[in-house]
């Protein structure tokens, strides 16, 4: 594995790197989670104490749960009357102008006493409209009545039924049923009566004077408002309202009945629960935002409910009409990405009322038992989580009822959303910069770096010879690629130094070595004239071919040397190559007469571009290289393949075969494979000769063994001249 990743690239390294940069926002999202939870944990145990701080304020106090008691949010039993606070004193006019505060909680109520509606009923015909309220030492009833048709009272009839009429039903403390009726004989001012159970006729002739009604007309009926005294609903006090209507005026019968607050199965009135100025001084004092508080009584029945746990719209960015930049543009579609990738807390939820008269729920099962709760439910629609907090509300060792305080956990879940939001945004826009960054860094990088090796490649020749000396400084500034091409140039040079003293060695070699040379060989001339025989010495002739072996390595050195100098001002010609090798080859039959030279023109006319001169010194360091390596008698082929824009000269012979680690390498200077013959020089340069010539006119040169036979085949490819 370590080893793959050695032959990765610089690039592919650093790209690596950016891509283990995304391990920054992944601790960062586990972050916000863990975060998430502590604060949930945090908001659970602030919400404890809440519930303990509220339940230790209403510890011993037992008045605070009377029965008759509760807070405008209260409800009793399912079919109990509620009274809400109002803001102002009730006019009794029979308009509902004092009314509007308490508008929301207007309940409607069609059918019939029993709640049910018969299949012929039309609620447009009949229906009524009904609130309680209270203010100071009075309650309030108002009634808003749908009738068709408004029949008022008949001087002449003595019942009491006869008419349109508002019915209320008192109980009393002692059980006793008290039967009012309230009839108009004009809108204005309406008379109640105590009657009989039969609700027909006055137990007494006079009117009540403590209760007070007013009637006024509308264009669907009629408006009544109601004022009793506070202290009629007492300790066990109940009431019941019913609206009656008579629509056939000859007859006088009651058509429909609706009550308000029905008979439930005991036949018991409503109870009307008045608000606890106490409890609800003490409970707003604790509210708390987006919190609510229930208080309970210990057969859970909902006594108070402060506050509210719906989650409200967040605030939403201004928008405006002038045209956004470029950048703006951007950052806002980006964003919207964003946005839709992450999961987004509801704006809205709903969950249980407030009005909702019992709580069955099991942590008040545990809370009411003595035993401070904190749980999590779902939100009623299933949108959001809320947090439950209860604690127990002691009078000495009895319990009273419990304290509940309940939060959603939205403000969290929008917290992490923002958080998650601002990570994302910033996470992708820092990483975007830094692999903008690193990918421009490793650019630069490799750029530089290539730069460098290809400048260091064109400095060296493939056998080595300098070319240049010197790598251009403002291309590396001071930094660590700087010292690296700046040690690269001053190793150049000291190569160079040492190649020019290389190249220069076989001319003074040649100049030091041909005045010994000189000498020994007329020596030699002299010793042949002055002594008659000494030529067919043996001695004589054994030195005499070592000065000509001399002569003829030191030709070789310095033909190697001058060679690229002599090509760089050559002129090139056009040549017909197949005449020009057949003209040699003709030649090399009688420079060699041991060998047999077999000619394959191929074709008679391919023209180039070159030197002949150089083409021959080409033919004959080939010709002669295939000499030295091929058996005696064997037939070296020269052959000639036309190419579609190239031309080949092969020469072949049959001898040994080349060893796979000198193939390559053999066109070489001073690279040399073996020698068969005692009497030639092998310095390794004449096909390094053979190399330059090939690629002065454009060429290569390579050599492969023969597959036919044991031998070698070495080609020279050079393009052809075109027709143009």
């Amino acid at each position: 594995m370590l080893k793959r990743l050695r032959t990765l690239s610089i690039r592919t390294k650093l790209m690596c790197i950016v891509i283990a940069l995304l391990t920054i926002p992944w601790m960062g999202y586990h972050y916000v989670l863990e975060m998430k939870s502590f604060l949930v944990q945090g908001q659970q145990n602030a919400l404890l104490l809440t519930a303990n701080g509220i339940a230790t304020v209403l510890n011993d106090r037992s008045e605070l749960f009377n029965p008759e008691t509760g807070v405008p949010e209260v409800l009793g039993k399912e079919n109990d009357l509620f009274a809400h606070e109002l803001e102002n004193l009730i006019q009794l006019d029979g308009q509902l102008a004092d009314w509007q505060s308490l508008r929301p909680f207007i309940s409607y109520h069609t059918g019939s006493v029993n709640l049910s509606c018969e299949s012929d009923y039309d609620p447009s015909s009949f229906s009524l409209k009904h609130l309680l309220g209270y203010y100071e030492n009075y309650l309030y009833v108002m009634f808003e009545v749908n009738d068709t048709t408004l029949l008022y009272r008949d001087l002449e009839r003595r019942q009491l039924d006869t008419s349109d009429q508002i019915r209320m039903l008192l109980q009393l403390s002692d059980n006793v049923l008290k039967h009012y009726i309230m009839v108009a004989r004009a809108p204005g001012r309406m008379s109640i009566y105590l009657v009989d159970d039969e609700w027909k006729l006055p137990l007494n002739g006079e009117p009540v004077t403590e209760f007070m009604a007013d009637m006024a007309e509308t264009e669907f009926g009629y408006q009544v408002e109601l004022r009793l005294p506070r202290d009629v609903v007492g300790v066990g006090t109940r009431i019941g309202f019913f609206a009656v209507d008579v629509d056939d005026e000859e007859n006088r019968t009651i058509d429909r009945i609706l009550g308000t607050s029905p008979q439930v199965s005991s036949g018991e009135p409503a109870q009307i629960l008045l608000d606890s100025p106490e409890l609800t001084k003490i409970l707003k004092g604790l509210d708390r935002p987006q919190s609510r508080i229930w208080i309970l009584d210990n057969q859970q029945r909902v006594r108070a409910v402060v506050g509210g746990v719906s989650a409200s719209p967040p605030a939403q960015p201004s928008q405006t009409d002038e045209p956004l930049s470029w950048f703006s543009s951007t950052y806002r579609t980006f964003r919207g990405h964003v946005d839709a990738l992450l999961k987004r807390p509801p704006e809205r939820f709903a969950d249980i009322s407030a009005d909702i008269t019992h709580r069955p729920d099991k942590i008040f099962t545990t809370i009411l038992k003595g035993t401070p709760k904190v749980a999590e439910r779902p939100s009623l629609d299933q949108k959001a989580q809320i947090i439950v907090a209860g604690y127990p509300i002691k009078s000495g060792d009895e319990i009273m009822g419990a304290v509940v305080v309940e939060q959603s956990s939205h403000a969290i879940l929008a917290l992490q959303y923002q958080l998650l939001r601002s990570l994302t945004l910033v996470t992708i826009l820092v990483f975007v910069f830094v692999l903008l960054a690193l990918f421009t860094f490793a650019w630069r990088l490799t750029a530089r770096i290539g730069r460098l090796y290809n400048t260091t490649e064109r400095s060296i020749t493939p056998e080595g010879r300098v070319l240049e000396d010197q790598i251009p400084s403002r291309t590396y500034p001071a930094d660590e690629l700087g010292d690296l091409g700046r040690s690269i140039t001053s190793m150049l040079k000291r190569l160079s130094g040492y190649t020019r003293y290389l190249e220069e060695m076989p001319d003074t070699l040649a100049h030091e070595m041909n005045n010994p040379l000189n000498v020994v060989s007329s020596s030699l001339q002299i010793l042949q004239t002055d002594i008659p025989g000494v030529q067919s010495n043996k001695y004589m002739q054994r030195a005499q071919n070592g000065v000509n072996r001399l002569r003829s390595i030191l030709t070789n050195l310095t033909e190697a040397a001058n060679l690229e100098d002599a090509m760089r001002g050559e002129i090139k010609e056009r040549i017909n190559l197949p005449s020009l090798v057949s003209d040699f080859v003709d030649g090399y039959r009688t420079s060699f007469p041991n060998q047999k030279f077999i000619w394959e023109p191929g074709v008679s006319d391919i023209f180039i571009q070159g030197s002949p001169d150089h083409l021959a010194q080409m033919l004959d360091k080939l010709i002669d290289n295939a000499v030295q390596f091929s058996q005696e008698n064997s037939p070296i082929i020269v052959r000639i393949q036309e190419k579609t824009d190239l031309v080949n000269v092969v020469v072949l012979n049959e001898g040994q075969k080349l060893s796979e680690n000198i193939s390559d390498k053999m066109f070489d200077p001073m690279v040399s494979y073996g020698k068969t013959n005692a009497k030639y020089s092998h310095l390794g340069l004449g096909l390094f000769v053979v190399r330059l010539i090939a690629e002065y006119h454009q060429g290569k040169v390579w050599a492969e063994n023969r597959e036919d036979v044991s031998g070698v085949a070495v080609t020279v490819s050079v393009p052809v001249l075109s027709a143009a």
